[in-house]
């Protein structure tokens, strides 16, 4: 019983990721460690508009598009790496895995949400940031998530610049 309840306590029951909590978890065991000797790479992923699929197709459409954006997220990098949901609409994947795979990993993923069609929804776009460890000597586990999210801020910025939507909607 207390397993199953410790599983339902790091456990997003919508996507069936792992949830912040967990992330947070990790985060606090992996602080003291040697970052480079670590082999990390963090990708944190935002869902681009999901407020528009909410607004337009109303918040069952909104789910299901989370749902199924986890799932490529899993069939894609959940073999590689830890995947958590970390936000509303964003998630984070811890991959163990050296970085020399990120691009084709990268490359999948983008195929998998390009091809994504839901009952409701056209299509799903998604902004990213990933960073490895190797790339710098970053001091702490906590400098690499950030960095991540600073690239995936540029590229969500990047999608409404060139998609001409106006954001302050």
């Amino acid at each position: 019983q207390n397993r199953v309840l410790s599983k339902l306590a790091f456990t997003d029951i919508m996507t069936k990721t792992s949830n912040r909590s967990a992330y947070e978890r990790y985060m606090d065991d992996k602080a003291g460690c040697d970052v480079k000797k670590a082999n990390l790479s963090f990708i944190l992923i935002d869902l681009n508009d999901l407020k528009k699929v909410n607004d337009t197709y109303g918040h069952s459409a909104g789910d299901q598009v989370l749902i199924d954006a986890a799932r490529c997220i899993k069939k894609v990098l959940g073999n590689v790496g830890d995947v958590y949901r970390i936000g509303g609409d964003e998630f984070a994947v811890i991959i163990t895995q050296k970085p020399d795979e990120l691009d084709a990993m990268k490359n999948e993923f983008d195929s998998s949400v390009a091809g994504w069609r839901g009952r409701l929804v056209d299509s799903m776009t998604i902004s990213y940031g990933c960073v490895s460890s190797l790339e710098e000597d970053w001091e702490h586990v906590h400098d690499i998530a950030k960095e991540a999210d600073r690239r995936m801020y540029a590229s969500k910025a990047r999608y409404y610049s060139d998609s001409g939507i106006d954001r302050r909607m």
